[in-house]
This record gives C-alpha cells, sequence and structure tokens, in this order.
C-alpha cells in the first residue's frame, strides 16, 4: 500500500487541496498535525485524510517520526512524504513513485536543484551550505539535503527510525540512509514559492539546522574534526612552553613570559581534551557500525 504522509502545523490555507491531489496517488493520506491552532485538522478530516495529533507542539522531526511510525506499524509498501506548505505539487509525486519502483532503489528525494528553480538566493546559499556538510559526513551525495518531498521503500521505512525533533531530521535520515547502506536517487522537482511560508526565521532555521549537521558530521569525522584541531593546539601549547622556559632561564624579568606559560598550560590541556574526545569518538563510533 501507498501511504502519502503529510506533516502540517497551522497549513489550513493549502491542506485541503494538497489532500484532494494527493488522494489521486495514495492508498491512504496521512496527516501528522503537530498541535495546530487554526482550522487544519478539521479540513483535513472533512477531505478524508488520517490524523495523528499531537497534543502540544513538538516541532517538524517529530512529526515526521509519529508518520514513519505510523506507515512501519501498518506495514506500508511505500511512504511519500510532502510538506503541507504549499511549496511541492502533489501531481509530481509520481515521479518519486516511478523512479522507487522502476530503479529498485530505497529512498527518492525530490530536488528543487536538479531542474529549473527560483529559490532565493539567501535560501539557495544556506541549503548548499547545510548539505554539502551533509555530503561530507555521509557516503552518499545530494543536491538538496533539506528537500522534504521525498519517497520511501518498505526497506526504508523499517530501517530509518529518526530522533531529531526539529527540522534537521532531514540531515539525520541522510546519516541513517548512510549507515543502513540504502540505495538513493534523486529525481528535480519544482517548488513553489508564494511568499513567505515558513513559519520559522530563516536565519535561525539555517543556523540550528547547520549546528546539528555540525554535530554529525563531528560524530562521524571524530579525527578531523577534534583531533586534527586538539593536535595543532597540543603543539602550539609545547611551542609556548618552551619559549617560556628559554625566556625564563636567560632573561633578567621572567615575569614577562608568564602569559606564556599560561597560554601553554591552557592550549596544552584544551588540545589533549580534544585528542581525547576524538579516540572516545572514533571508538564509540566503529562500536556502533561493528553492532550494525
Amino acid at each position: 500500500m501507498k501511504f502519502i504522509c503529510i506533516p502540517t502545523y497551522n497549513e489550513e490555507e493549502h491542506i485541503g487541496k494538497i489532500i484532494k491531489e494527493c488522494k489521486k496517488f495514495a492508498d491512504k493520506v496521512i496527516v501528522c498535525d503537530d498541535a495546530s491552532i487554526d482550522y487544519t485538522v478539521e479540513f483535513a478530516k472533512k477531505e478524508g485524510a488520517i490524523v495523528l495529533q499531537h497534543e502540544k507542539n513538538q516541532g517538524y522531526g517529530s512529526a515526521i517520526t509519529t508518520l514513519f511510525d505510523y506507515c512501519r506499524k501498518e506495514n506500508a509498501d511505500v511512504m511519500v512524504t510532502i510538506d503541507g506548505d504549499g511549496q511541492h505539487d502533489p501531481n509530481q509525486i509520481p515521479l518519486l513513485l516511478d523512479t522507487l519502483e522502476k530503479h529498485n532503489v530505497d529512498v527518492v528525494i525530490g530536488s528543487r536543484f536538479l531542474g529549473d528553480d527560483d529559490t532565493a538566493t539567501y535560501r539557495k546559499a544556506g541549503i548548499k551550505i547545510i548539505t554539502s556538510a551533509t555530503n561530507y559526513s555521509t557516503n552518499i551525495k545530494v543536491s538538496d539535503s533539506q528537500s522534504g518531498f521525498r519517497a520511501y521503500s518498505n526497506k526504508a521505512i523499517n530501517a530509518i527510525h529518526p530522533t531529531e525533533t526539529g527540522m534537521a531530521v532531514s540531515t539525520e535520515i541522510l546519516l541513517k540512509i548512510s549507515n543502513k547502506d540504502l540505495s538513493l536517487a534523486e529525481v528535480p522537482i519544482t517548488i513553489t514559492y508564494n511568499g513567505d511560508t515558513s513559519t520559522k526565521n530563516p536565519v535561525s532555521h539555517g543556523t540550528s539546522v547547520f549546528a546539528t549537521t555540525l554535530k554529525y558530521v563531528s560524530i562521524r569525522h571524530p579525527i578531523i574534526f577534534y583531533g586534527i584541531p586538539g593536535a595543532i593546539l597540543f603543539i602550539t601549547g609545547l611551542i609556548l612552553g618552551t619559549s617560556f622556559l628559554d625566556g625564563y632561564l636567560n632573561a633578567e624579568s621572567p615575569k614577562i613570559f608568564y602569559g606564556q606559560l599560561l597560554g601553554s598550560i591552557v592550549t596544552i590541556l584544551l588540545g589533549s581534551l580534544l585528542i581525547i574526545t576524538s579516540i572516545m569518538l572514533f571508538s564509540m563510533a566503529n562500536l556502533i557500525r561493528d553492532k550494525n
């Protein structure tokens, strides 16, 4: 069975039309409403969607997690996620479904950057930066890591268990796709930006997602992220310490070199901490990969 899943929060303006269009391609349309305070839930039920409701607003990632859990419980053959803000065109769902089935892949992502794109420059730059960081932290390469328009096979549904509550869930899912060795493809889609459909401040949203992405990069590559900076700091501390000793033993007024001693102690301790952190994370990551 094909389930089309829509995470929503205050989307009364778009949700009815989206559900009508999605029903043409789905056995079931599932809406997870993240505690909307408008008529999103009422309009979704009116159009015949199955509505899962959060009592409190928990975030986009929590809605995606709830949808994954539902599809897993119902043993869905295919799960398609599409945003509820009207940016995605439901009539492009067959593009994802055909690619998923004909090319026998586990996940298909609709990318706004593979076709005609009118994304605002600031938004495009932010997504490109996040996507580059995401690609570095995984073994897969995508052009649009933040696209919420995706299709998942039954294998992917059962393998992916998101935990992020916010928008960074898109990055987390890509990391899990990489860790589980799931196959992935992208197809070109179009995005419609009718005004500012986002309920998040673009700066705080982008900063939050980028910070979370860096977290995954640091876990995936701890030696590069922590170990190398730690080694540089440790060596710098040794150089400062040697300089202090040379000045202390040869100068008439050694007090002027005490700043070097303090700098040496701080950088050696910080460098040592980063090196130990990198070794611990590297060992833990290898242990987890071995268990999987």
